[in-house]
């Protein structure tokens, strides 16, 4: 994927100010190869809008993304979503470019405003029957949502940015940062203390190192779409342990930071 980031640095800083980014590493218990496991369960297999523990989801084929504007400054907004899909493919190692149609697209980002919220979501997101949209306009700034199918392979995915409240919030970098992630299979948002975008108690707007292993776990091709927890566990517990190994536990939140949105803030 071809990115002009740099030529966006200065007008990105001038439109976000002072923009709240994850800070340095908050503790190292989550480092372990077993943690990582029980906060890969807690994050990919668990749901914020659902009590069961789901199989496996993510994508196997390449994402063709649709960005829709509905308020102005469209280069910026799309600099911090091209910014962010750019080092979700390097992680990844998926196959992340724009659409060349609408009806290519199965990866869209919504980039509304309050006044458009409820009519966006209906388009893009459809109707709930779980309360998950009432509780979203209620008490959420931002939301995603994929579709799989029966074997666990995303389909579609689509994110709603209502970027006028995640600036009065203070947390548009947030919004891109989490919901793109979303996107990708780890569908969870936890009350827990780890230090990941998918926090309630954390406001962070890049990747954590966490983040970014959680991305290298759910990516590594011996994890399958649709595998089970029980299935799946001896599996992640092996390429953690091979993430120890090699160094990439202990410098993940350098690598989370070198890239994304973590490097276009003043």
């Amino acid at each position: 994927m071809k990115l002009m980031v740099q030529a966006w640095q200065l007008l990105l800083a001038l439109v976000l100010g002072s923009a709240a980014v994850a800070g340095a590493d908050t503790g190292s218990t989550w480092k372990s190869p077993g943690q990582l496991v029980e906060a890969f369960v807690e994050l990919a297999l668990k749901s914020d809008y659902s009590t069961r523990v789901h199989p496996v989801r993510k994508w196997t084929t390449p994402i063709r993304y649709m960005l829709v504007h509905r308020v102005g400054e469209e280069e910026v907004h799309a600099a911090l979503v091209i910014t962010h899909l750019g080092q979700i493919a390097r992680i990844t190692g998926l196959d992340i470019e724009p659409a060349t149609t609408a009806g290519e697209a199965n990866y869209v980002v919504v980039l509304t405003r309050e006044d458009m919220l409820e009519a966006d979501t209906l388009q893009f997101l459809g109707s709930a029957r779980d309360g998950g949209r009432e509780r979203f306009f209620r008490d959420s700034i931002c939301l995603a949502s994929f579709r799989a199918n029966t074997k666990g392979s995303i389909l579609r995915a689509a994110a709603m940015i209502p970027v006028d409240r995640a600036r009065g919030k203070g947390d548009l970098l947030g919004c891109v940062a989490e919901e793109l992630t979303h996107m990708l299979g780890l569908s969870n948002d936890t009350h827990l203390p780890l230090p990941t975008i998918f926090s309630h108690g954390t406001v962070r707007g890049a990747l954590s190192g966490l983040d970014y292993l959680m991305l290298k776990m759910l990516y590594d091709p011996r994890v399958k779409p649709g595998m089970t927890e029980a299935a799946l566990r001896p599996i992640l517990h092996g390429i953690a342990i091979e993430l120890e190994q090699s160094g990439v536990i202990e410098t993940a939140e350098r690598l989370a930071a070198e890239t994304g949105l973590a490097g276009i803030n003043p």
